[in-house]
């Protein structure tokens, strides 16, 4: 059966945002969103989800929305779950429990006005092994830019991608106690305030062979020529390393959740 396409009235949309507004914890507001937005479209056959016949479960692909009242939504709850830290993630769920959307420009979305909700403060606590790590990124960055030049694709591939880590961990979005500590020679492990842990990790890259003759070998930091699985072809040549052994290894910094 194909999907109910239904555009929120002003009124309905207006409505729903205000519910979302007026949540005060992730979960009032997790709810909120869902059973306001529903009621809404069940409304027009005359249900509610506490009123669906038993044993029936609602499917949000059985509904569609326009795209603009969809982001309008979704903007409204990130906005509000910023007092908590938590938008990101609801940000995730919301995927999977609100309806699919449609492209329908002429449909009515309020002018409503956006309210920063953060804390005032971040309290960032930064091990003392992980102001290690930091200091080391940074003299691992400036000598890439010596080795390669400030211009390079090694240097600006590593510099921008450290750059964006370090702003992220001053971000409000995960909430306003951030803990960082360390994880490894060039990467960081960081707990936030919502609970959300994620890893801002060095990613080095590998020697590899440029020989020529389909020699797939890796080239290791002594020198020595190592295959990587059992049918990669070590050719019988010198070979010849992508980046020298003497050289800071290139790469670059990236999140894991």
């Amino acid at each position: 059966m194909d999907p109910v396409r239904r555009a929120l009235t002003e009124a309905e949309l207006t409505a729903i945002i205000g519910r979302i507004d007026a949540a005060d914890s992730t979960g009032d507001l997790l709810a909120a969103v869902i059973s306001s937005v529903y009621d809404t479209l069940l409304a027009d056959i005359g249900l509610t989800l506490k009123t669906l016949p038993d044993g029936h479960q609602l499917d949000p692909r059985q509904f569609q929305i326009p795209t603009s009242q969809w982001q309008a939504i979704t903007g409204a709850v990130t906005d509000r779950a910023a007092a908590w830290g938590t938008g990101p993630e609801l940000a995730m769920e919301l995927i999977s429990v609100l309806p699919s959307s449609y492209d329908d420009p002429a449909a009515p979305v309020p002018d409503t006005p956006r309210t920063d909700r953060r804390p005032d403060l971040l309290h960032l606590h930064v091990s003392r092994d992980a102001v290690d790590v930091i200091a080391a990124a940074a003299r691992h960055v400036q000598a890439l830019a010596t080795h390669y030049g400030p211009a390079s694709p090694e240097h600006l591939t590593a510099s921008s991608s450290w750059l964006g880590g370090l702003s992220r961990l001053l971000s409000l979005g995960f909430g306003a106690d951030t803990r960082v500590h360390h994880d490894g020679h060039l990467s960081l492990l960081v707990n936030t305030g919502s609970g959300f842990t994620f890893g801002l990790i060095f990613h080095g890259a590998t020697r590899r062979c440029t020989a020529g003759d389909d020699c797939t070998a890796t080239i290791a930091d002594d020198g020595t020529a190592h295959a990587l699985w059992s049918t990669a072809v070590l050719a019988d040549h010198v070979h010849e390393p992508s980046f020298p052994l003497d050289a800071p290894r290139p790469g670059s910094w990236s999140f894991h959740s």
